[in-house]
């Protein structure tokens, strides 16, 4: 979960995955904060606050968009996600 802004808060459910051949199993949930270390190395090279967060941004969200197949789901997906990146952004 990434909050994007100080009023945001997030319920984290970890989700269980197991392996037919595995004889374990683990499960974890993070939430955190747009990372002010990766902001920090894109202003360094020279791009503007905004861009900077959006470009962070978007990085994390492709990891889940990535998840799907490439298709119509997907590409759905992709282009709510940008609707709504860019609302919270520009609101």
């Amino acid at each position: 979960n990434l909050l994007l802004s100080k009023r945001a808060h997030a319920d984290a459910i970890p989700g269980l995955e197991i392996q037919a051949n595995d004889v374990r199993c683990t499960h974890a949930a993070a939430v955190a904060q747009v990372d002010t270390e990766q902001l920090f190395y894109l202003r360094a090279h020279g791009l503007p606050e905004a861009e900077a967060k959006r470009l962070v941004i978007e990085g994390f969200l492709s990891a889940l968009v990535e998840r799907f197949e490439q298709g119509p789901v997907r590409e759905l997906l992709a282009g709510a996600l940008e609707r709504r990146l860019n609302a919270v952004l520009e609101g």
